[in-house]
């Protein structure tokens, strides 16, 4: 009965390293980050009464990565956007990644934080004068990327709070399945 317990004890230590267990780097990797000026979506309501919008312009950054381990729990992909010489900086979080290639992560930079940086010109992607990406697991960063290859993040004020998550965006409800599930807020 000792060793039947013991043996039990035993394996559920296995599983409960085994699920525990860090990533290294190489199993995330990041092939592909693509920015892009986007309209704010447009929806048809019925009942209650339709308001006039200008429709304005979001930053859309979208990362594509892959992933070697069966299952990640959880991703998180630090954002870091120098637009017009400021440094604007967000986090995702993703949960329940699977094994496999074309994973995507996206974030947004709304059009009045646009304005804000921009200082009242318009925004072009010329602004837009470099990306970083780092993907990490519980503070352990696993990849990196940038548009500026080897080019280390400038020594200048981050400015939190302008790179949102697609659930922070009139974005939310479109590409379901394009994008990894988010990690609900509370």
């Amino acid at each position: 009965m000792k060793t039947i317990v013991l043996s039990a004890l035993a394996l559920a230590g296995l599983v409960v390293c085994a699920s525990a267990q860090s990533l290294r780097p190489g199993d995330v990797k990041i092939d592909k980050i693509i920015p892009s000026l986007q309209k704010t979506p447009e929806y048809q309501i019925t009942g209650g009464q339709a308001k006039r919008f200008k429709n304005a312009e979001w930053l859309e950054v979208e990362v594509e990565f892959q992933t070697v381990p069966e299952i990640i729990d959880e991703l998180t992909f630090s954002y870091k956007l120098l637009i017009n010489k400021q440094l604007l900086v967000g986090d995702v979080t993703h949960v329940e990644i699977p094994k496999g290639r074309e994973h995507y992560s996206v974030a947004y930079v709304a059009p009045r934080g646009l304005e804000a940086v921009m200082k009242g010109k318009q925004m072009n992607m010329a602004a837009l004068e470099g990306i970083w990406i780092e993907v990490s697991k519980q503070g352990q960063v696993i990849a990196k990327d940038g548009t500026q290859k080897n080019a280390p993040v400038p020594n200048v004020p981050q400015i939190q709070g302008r790179v949102l998550n697609k659930s922070l965006t009139p974005f939310a409800l479109l590409y379901w399945d394009r994008y990894e599930a988010l990690k609900p807020t509370r």
